[in-house]
């Protein structure tokens, strides 16, 4: 199972989104909670900015990306470090029910620290035997290439090749659903940043990860309750 980070394991999108605020802000760039849900979900913070500054018609030069990027950063683990951030509601009985049933992985356009960080907050670290993030893909999320580089890394951790088409990926960005579908990964939607009905590629649809509703479209999966 590989699994998206925010918005999936933890309630983390307001922080992402005020942390741009706050950064954009120096930049003489006002960003609306709607414009941050609507367009910079399932990017990372390197599409999500040069989105934002192609959109508002300011050039991004290689100085004020730096500059942006490290902001965005810092910005973030204040508040990480401030605890405002929870885990989702179901998430640590999900994960806690499949993990030893299933090797597990997370997949991010978030940085590995703000992960770790959160991982270990929601005492949630010791499940996942894999982490890809922002650091270790050359294109990032919508692109696949971080889900194909998670199944690799899963495989090698379990001695075995696994094709798209033997893992879950778990997200709540339907563009993010959309493009790993077309590589032949399943995905199970969970609509905690978008409507259930903006899941259309998805191959299966819940509102939460709460054991119940994943058991009730998925009754075959393993998991101990």
């Amino acid at each position: 199972m590989l699994f998206d980070f925010d918005g999936v394991i933890v309630d983390s999108e307001p922080l992402h989104f005020l942390a741009f605020v706050e950064v954009l802000k120096g930049e003489h760039i006002e960003l609306s909670e709607d414009e941050y849900y609507n367009e910079l979900i399932g990017f990372d913070d390197k599409g999500a900015f040069k989105h934002v500054f192609e959109k508002h018609g300011k050039q991004l030069d290689p100085k004020t990306f730096l500059r942006v990027m490290t902001y965005k950063k810092e910005a973030m683990m204040r508040q990480i470090f401030d605890r405002k951030y929870k885990a989702l509601p179901g998430v640590e009985a999900f994960v806690r029910g499949v993990w030893r049933h299933y090797p597990l992985a997370i997949c991010s356009g978030a940085l590995r620290e703000e992960i770790e960080t959160m991982l270990e907050g929601v005492s949630l670290r010791d499940c996942f035997s894999v982490i890809v993030s922002a650091e270790d893909v050359t294109n990032g999320k919508p692109d696949p290439e971080g889900y194909l580089l998670s199944a690799k890394l899963v495989g090698d951790k379990i001695k075995s090749r696994l094709e798209p088409a033997d893992c879950l990926v778990i997200e709540d960005a339907p563009l993010v659903a959309k493009s790993v579908r077309t590589v032949g990964f399943p995905v199970l939607g969970v609509a905690t940043s978008h409507a259930i009905d903006k899941f259309d590629d998805a191959s299966w649809r819940v509102p939460s990860l709460d054991p119940d509703e994943i058991q009730r479209v998925l009754p075959g999966l393993r998991m101990t309750r």
